[in-house]
C-alpha cells in the first residue's frame, strides 16, 4: 500500500493533520504550509490534543513508516547517482557499493512484483454462477 492510498483510508481530518505535521505529503506545494492556529481554525479545534494522542496509535505509526519508506526511495536514488559516477572512474570501492546497490534496488523491484501479484488475484466469494 502507497502512503497515497492510505491517507485516503483516514478521516479528513487526520489526512490533514498528517499533511501538516508532513508538508511535502500536500498535493499542492505552491500553497504555504499553516501554522498551529491556522491549523487550528481549519480543522475546527481548539487544541492540538486529539492529534498528538493519535500519534501514538498503530495507525499513525504506519502512516510515518510509509513516508519514511519513500523518502528512502528518493535517498536510495541520491545515493545511486553519486555512487555511479565514482564507479565509473575506476573507484574499486565504489563498483563494490554500485553492484550492492543493485542487487538492493533489485529485491525492492522484486518484492513489488509479488505485492502486485497478490493484489491481481481475484477474490473467491464463493458464488457459484
Amino acid at each position: 500500500m502507497t502512503l497515497k492510498e492510505a491517507l485516503k483510508k483516514i478521516t479528513k481530518e487526520n489526512r490533514m493533520y498528517f499533511n501538516y505535521k508532513f508538508p511535502d505529503t500536500r498535493f499542492n506545494q505552491t500553497i504555504l504550509p499553516k501554522n498551529e492556529e491556522e491549523f487550528l481554525i481549519s480543522v475546527g479545534r481548539k487544541t492540538m490534543n486529539g492529534f498528538t494522542n493519535w500519534e501514538k496509535t498503530p495507525e499513525y505509526a504506519n502512516l510515518v513508516a510509509l513516508y519514511l519508506q519513500s523518502k528512502m526511495i528518493d535517498d536510495i536514488h541520491t545515493i545511486y547517482k553519486v555512487v555511479r559516477e565514482k564507479a565509473l572512474t575506476g573507484d574499486e570501492k565504489q563498483v563494490k557499493l554500485l553492484l550492492t546497490l543493485n542487487k538492493e534496488i533489485n529485491s525492492i523491484i522484486k518484492a513489488g512484483a509479488e505485492l502486485s501479484k497478490v493484489d491481481e488475484e481475484p477474490e473467491d466469494d464463493g458464488l457459484i454462477v
